[in-house]
């Protein structure tokens, strides 16, 4: 059947649906689902008026608040005076910036100390400081007096060194504490001084190189016949070069015996932290026991290694101890301990706590029994980690994060100080405190840690100390237990009495509280539990670079995702766009289309609020100004060239938090982290493709997580179908997790894991360990099999085999299907099914994908603010199908809405080819996945992409842009056939002017043929130009139909452009494919085209680095050097007009 076209006439919003609240929100979304930024204050370059300014900036920018810092930093030449911080004019300017921020309407949030990290200042005295347990070692023979030297001695009074406890056992077998020297070294690494690694003396640093064939082997050959149990290497930072989040790295040592060189054990690096890197927190590798006098140890490393030292011990130490004990977070292995004499232990019976016998000399009235003895006395000491990076003035020590004494001491220096009553900010126009990003390593004492862990656990600490200088107390297993229920005890009194208390004191004073990551990040705990106490979890999404800042496992965004997740926190923020690290700095050549594919990778992800890194305050009227650090982080600042555009960047991140902060998140799986206080699950680990998980903690399993209609579920209503205990992390469980997940099954859940191996901690003695072995052996059996799939009470226990067979056999449908390389995310909301869609960064994505939902679907475009129904999708048993077009770094929502119904159209073709076909389940995307690791400033800066051609039918905006017969296949089978002419693209080349602005180009008008990159043009000052400049054309438009749609395309824009005709404002572009709709602003007869566009500041600081001083025009503390390379800048085109035909579909 052939019918007639309908003649539409196509205004802004023809193929809009009935605006309703929320489509109102989207379209132009409210202050307070508005992105914030930080706003950093740097030394003493303050200045009242331009305060007023900045903010003023902000508020223009569509921020709907900021977070103060006050970071540390030289003089700016004219900067005067310089503001002294925590002076009466510091606070006098504070209260100003309250005063501003109340007048216009900005959140006012601060960071809670000056600098960025952590939570101190002056105002912290050594008692109140962090704490580290400190000791030393003295070995004798029995029957001798023994006088015990303090731990790290020390004439400052800052380390505040006090006693803990003094304990004698006696020294197990070839233990002695200095380490092992060889009489000779070979190697097949040539030119390396081996010597020096065993040298007192010298710097060493040698260089391991990555060979796959032939790996690197050291030979050492000792005096006399020994074993090696323990081999120390640098820790992950300095032996990893600073890719300490990925190790890749295994050491195998063999030992030379009869039948020659004999396997005795390997070791993998574990992964470390960007923190591990303080030469005592070196890495022990415990090894089994070879007696030899002829020792390789062999380097099997995937990255290069740099070895500063490397030293051998006879003695027996557990593996990676100052990793388990907390000192520094590193990933647990978790295999066979090594099989060694159990004389190189020590046995806890056998320890004497000798603390009430020591003098206040250090003396010992004590007489030992004969033998050999180790007496090892224990104290604990200021770190003397100050927070940073600060003004001097306002730099002290870090508060006691094991103690409420500590947070409160700390909090009242501070942001009690400032938003008490008479205070700076007070009266409630401070209304947020954030605890910014944890730089202070870790902490391992405090005065009532013996209490604390008594009270906790259940059991003494004393005795067991030994474990944490790495001794083997009784076995190896036990140890662990114990420095897990250490680890355990740290964290809890993190979360208890710094984060749960600082959150206590701060809404006491009526603050947000905003937490970035901190546990699992650095210091070891469990990486969920403390941002339990925010309002609002905040992560790092930084911009990718070099491999080792660059990286998601850097600066990893599930745990705190998770964490909201699992906690029922509505807002998930972010710390986003930050520069920092390797090449990848502050270049000027930042802008909205170079970091739009990370907004939208934090929002696949999960993220639901954006806080900008950074606006930097400007002491004068001077552009652009400069940024945090001078070359820190991505310069959202009023000098910017492309600031007045700043609405239609914050108008694409808020209208994405209007659906992302709706409903609520869903997905699949529960990740169980287990017992462990294991290191963080790699970001990029494999899982199903087409399923979403939060990772799940202890605290969340046994005291929120419920059963519900054979889901899990927490208050406010978030379901997952599954809970799934990954077997890297739970092969040691409490008793008290087993019986929860025994109790969740009964009452109809679902598990998918295996037996665990052993009790995680030691609290609750052999009682708890026999409870632990009846527990497993009721839910996977006296002898558990491989596999097996139980059903016990009304839920299943299923173990053994892959994750993606178990999901498929519980018949959980993946809840997307049909993509590689895009990212996404799923919510919902009692009338909506809301999926986030992101193509990737280099590649459009173009596919049927297939959504796990029913419902009519609706396509909402964050760029322009509108919804529109999909006329053309199918449907299948499980999943609706919706094709997907969207450019590289495109992203869009699909929401389904309604009853599920009929499709309007599955398929489209034209002239006999296919255009669209809803019902092919093969057409998949097959884009390449943002890289794991980083980007180089070349890739940062988004090479061009072709755009793909306008499609011949966009049912989307129901317009066909090509001439031609189209037939329209009903859902039903029944086809219609629509005939298109009128269809046309013409190219403007009729001749182009460009126009500068006189006070920065001279030649302020040229006169093209064709539109040309103005980098390209022969006046130096105007291919410098930074700025905007204005490409004019005219032509001539014949009778415009009510049916005809017209849209400019500009081809290449760098960076972007707002097209204007006829005098109007018709769109501002920022991101490929730059087109415009111009329709309503055309006009029958001659049209005026004016395309103002806008690049960076990159080019034209390179050319005024090339001038003297005071020739320059533009000020900056750092940019680009004079010697790089000019990046293209203007309207490279090629420019065309294109005209399609309305059609009702």
């Amino acid at each position: 059947m052939t019918v007639n076209v309908k003649l539409l006439f196509l205004c802004a919003a023809a193929s809009v649906v009935q605006a309703s609240t929320d489509e109102t929100d989207f379209k132009n979304p409210p202050s307070a689902i508005r992105p914030e930024t930080w706003f950093h204050l740097i030394g003493g370059n303050v200045n009242k008026e331009f305060l007023t300014t900045d903010l003023e900036a902000v508020k223009g920018a569509g921020f709907k608040g900021f977070h103060l810092f006050h970071g540390r930093g030289g003089a700016w030449p004219g900067v005067e005076p310089q503001i002294q911080t925590l002076s009466p004019q510091w606070d006098s300017l504070i209260g100003h910036v309250a005063d501003e921020a109340d007048r216009l309407d900005l959140k006012f949030t601060m960071q809670n100390c000056p600098g960025w990290a952590m939570s101190g200042g002056p105002w912290i005295q050594p008692e109140d400081a962090m704490r580290h347990l400190i000791w030393s070692r003295t070995d004798f023979q029995g029957e001798q007096p023994v006088t015990l030297p303090v731990p790290m001695p020390s004439d400052e009074e800052w380390r505040n060194y006090q006693d803990v406890a003094v304990l004698a056992f006696p020294t197990p077998a070839n233990d002695v504490a200095e380490p092992m020297i060889p009489v000779s070294i070979k190697s097949n690494l040539k030119n390396a001084d081996w010597n020096s690694l065993f040298s007192k003396d010298g710097n060493p640093k040698i260089q391991l190189p990555v060979t796959k064939k032939d790996r690197t082997w050291l030979e050492l050959t000792f005096a006399e016949p020994t074993v090696l149990r323990t081999i120390e290497v640098p820790p992950t930072e300095q032996l990893m070069k600073r890719r300490s989040f990925d190790s890749d790295t295994v050491i195998r040592l063999q030992g030379h015996g009869s039948n020659g060189w004999k396997d005795i054990g390997s070791r993998v690096i574990p992964r470390g932290n960007w923190q591990d890197r303080l030469p005592e927190h070196g890495i022990h590798l415990a090894f089994p026991d070879f007696k030899s006098n002829r020792f390789r140890i062999i380097f099997e490393n995937n990255h290069p290694l740099e070895l500063t030292y490397l030293r051998l011990y006879n003695g027996a130490r557990l593996n990676d101890w100052r990793g388990q004990a907390g000192y520094v977070l590193r990933s647990l292995e978790r295999t066979e301990p090594p099989n060694q004499n159990p004389a190189s232990h020590i046995q806890v019976d056998d320890i004497i706590d000798l603390s009430d016998k020591m003098e206040s000399d250090g003396s010992l009235n004590w007489k030992a029994p004969k033998g050999n003895w180790t007496i090892v006395r224990y104290g604990h000491v200021n770190t003397g980690v100050k927070n940073k990076p600060a003004p001097p003035e306002a730099t002290g020590f870090e508060c006691n994060k094991l103690s409420k004494r500590g947070a409160d001491t700390h909090f009242s220096g501070y942001i009690g100080r400032l938003s008490q009553p008479g205070g700076p900010a007070d009266n409630g126009r401070l209304q947020g405190m954030l605890i910014d990003s944890w730089e202070c390593y870790t902490q391992t004492w405090t005065p009532e840690m013996e209490e604390e862990f008594e009270t906790r656990l259940g059991y003494p600490l004393r005795t067991m100390l030994p474990a944490l200088s790495g001794w083997v107390i009784n076995d190896v297993p036990t140890s662990e237990r114990f420095l897990r229920d250490w680890r355990d005890t740290i964290n809890d009194l993190l979360v208890d009495h710094y984060f749960g208390r600082m959150a206590e004191l701060g809404r006491e004073r009526g603050l947000t509280l905003s937490f970035e990551t901190a546990i699992g990040d650095v210091s070891p705990g469990d990486i969920l539990q403390f941002s339990s106490k925010a309002d609002i979890p905040m992560c790092e999404a930084w911009t990718p670079n070099d491999p080792h800042w660059g990286g998601f496992e850097t600066k990893p965004t599930a745990p705190m995702v998770s964490s909201a997740h699992i906690y029922g926190k509505p807002l998930i923020a972010a710390e986003s766009f930050t520069l920092a690290g390797g090449k990848a700095h502050t270049n000027w050549d930042e802008h909205f289309y170079t970091i739009k594919h990370l907004a939208n990778l934090h929002f696949a992800q999960g993220i639901n609020h954006v806080v900008f890194h950074t606006f930097t305050h400007n002491p004068f009227d001077r552009a652009p100004g400069t940024t945090f650090g001078g070359t820190i982080g991505t310069p959202f600042i009023r000098g910017q060239t492309w600031w007045k555009h700043m609405p239609e960047f914050t108008d694409y991140i808020a209208r994405c938090h209007v659906l992302l902060q709706s409903g609520l998140p869903v997905s699949d799986v529960l990740w169980y982290l287990g017992d462990d206080l294991d290191h963080k699950p790699v970001q990029h680990s494999p899982f199903p493709n087409g399923y979403k998980f939060d990772y799940l903690n202890h605290d969340v399993l046994v005291n929120s997580l419920q059963a519900k209609d054979g889901n899990l579920q927490i208050s406010n209503g978030t379901q997952w179908r599954l809970i799934w205990l990954a077997e890297e992390q739970c092969r040691r469980l409490k008793p008290e997790t087993l019986a929860r997940l025994k109790s969740l099954i009964e009452q109809g859940s679902t598990v998918i894991g295996s037996a665990p191996d052993l009790n995680a901690s030691l609290s609750g003695g052999s009682k708890a360990d026999e409870l632990f072995k009846r527990l497993v052996a009721k839910l996977w059996g006296e002898t558990p099999a491989e596999s097996g799939d139980k059903r016990i009470g009304k839920g299943r226990l299923l173990w053994g085999g892959d994750l993606v067979d178990h999901l498929q056999a519980l018949g959980i449908q993946p809840d997307l299907i049909g993509t590689t390389g895009a990212t996404w995310c799923h919510r919902r909301t009692d009338k909506q099914e809301i999926y986030f869609i992101a193509a990737s960064r280099f590649d459009p994505l173009v596919a049927n994908l297939q959504f796990r939902a029913k419902g009519q679907p609706f396509l909402w475009d964050p760029a322009t603010g509108t919804k529109t129904a999909l006329p053309v999708y199918s449907i299948t048993e499980t999943h609706t199908v919706v094709p997907m077009n969207l450019p590289a770094t495109g992203a869009a929502f699909i929401t389904f809405e309604g009853e599920a119904s009929q499709p309007t159209y599955v398929k489209i073709e034209r002239d006999g080819k296919t255009v669209i076909d809803a019902t092919d389940l093969n057409r998949q995307d097959q884009s390449t996945p943002f890289p794991i690791f980083g980007l180089t400033p070349e890739q940062r800066r988004m090479p061009w992409i072709e755009p793909r051609p306008l499609p011949a039918l966009d049912p989307t905006t129901q317009t066909a842009w090509q001439n031609g017969t189209y037939q329209l296949t009903a859902y039903a089978g029944s086809i219609q056939t629509v005939g298109i002419k009128g269809a046309q693209t013409a190219p403007l080349n009729n001749g182009w002017t460009l126009a500068f602005p006189p006070e920065w180009v001279a030649n302020t008008d040229v006169k093209l043929d064709s539109v040309m990159p103005w980098s390209e043009l022969d006046d130096e000052e105007a291919k410098a130009f930074s700025g905007t400049a204005t490409y004019q054309t005219f032509f001539n438009l014949d009778a415009k139909q009510p049916n005809q749609r017209y849209l400019l395309d500009l081809g290449r824009v760098d960076n972007m452009a707002e097209v204007v005709v006829n005098g109007t404002s018709a769109a501002f572009v920022w991101a490929p494919p730059y087109r415009a709709d111009i329709t309503q602003q055309l006009k029958t007869g001659k049209n005026r085209i004016e395309i103002k566009v806008t690049n960076t500041w990159f080019n034209r600081l390179i050319y005024d680095a090339q001038q003297k001083p005071d020739s320059r025009k533009s000020w900056v503390i750092s940019g680009p050097k004079k010697d790089e390379t000019p990046i293209p800048a203007g309207l490279t085109g090629p420019v065309f007009l294109h005209r399609g035909i309305a059609v009702e579909l």
